[in-house]
């Protein structure tokens, strides 16, 4: 090979190389029709299937933020629904992307028992329902109910005041 040859070689592989790299769209902004690479594996905790990690945010999804985080002191079928309905609210219609999305709403400990789930165990909201009512269902404090009460006795030298204080904690 002639010395020509080599030097139309090196500028075409520098040239393909060029053209591969990444430059920002007018205005600096990411291009994301530049990076063409498939992902080999989905982002999310693995305990969901591989539709839920593949889920795609709707452009005008909104995240909810008076939703306080699932701390487990609370009843865990009502924190589900009301995360489920403030989803909804912002723009989410799609069970698997809301599920997707729950990690974002649980404290660390939570965070930390769901990561720590067997692969591929939430396929769909009533999976999620069940194990996660099923896991966190003993540790809130339930309230009080009549029951309760009579079982509850009033010392002596107790007010009705602090009587009533005492049962409602």
């Amino acid at each position: 090979m002639d010395a020509r040859a080599t030097l139309k070689a090196r500028r075409r592989d520098r040239d393909e190389a060029e053209s591969r790299r990444y430059r920002p769209r007018r205005g600096g902004r990411y291009d994301p029709d530049h990076d063409r690479s498939t992902s080999p594996e989905p982002s999310g905790p693995r305990v969901f299937s591989e539709a839920i990690r593949r889920a795609k945010f709707p452009a005008r999804f909104r995240q909810p933020t008076n939703l306080t985080k699932y701390s487990g002191e609370t009843n865990p079928e009502l924190w589900l629904a009301d995360y489920r309905l403030a989803c909804q609210l912002g723009g989410a219609d799609d069970d698997l992307l809301i599920i997707r999305n729950l990690p974002l709403h649980l404290v660390d400990s939570a965070r930390a028992w769901l990561e720590h789930l067997p692969e591929r165990m939430i396929h769909g909201w009533a999976d999620l329902v069940r194990i996660f009512v099923g896991n966190f269902q003993g540790t809130y404090v339930h309230p009080g109910n009549s029951w309760d009460l009579r079982s509850c006795r009033q010392k002596s030298n107790e007010s009705l005041l602090d009587f009533i204080r005492r049962f409602s904690k």
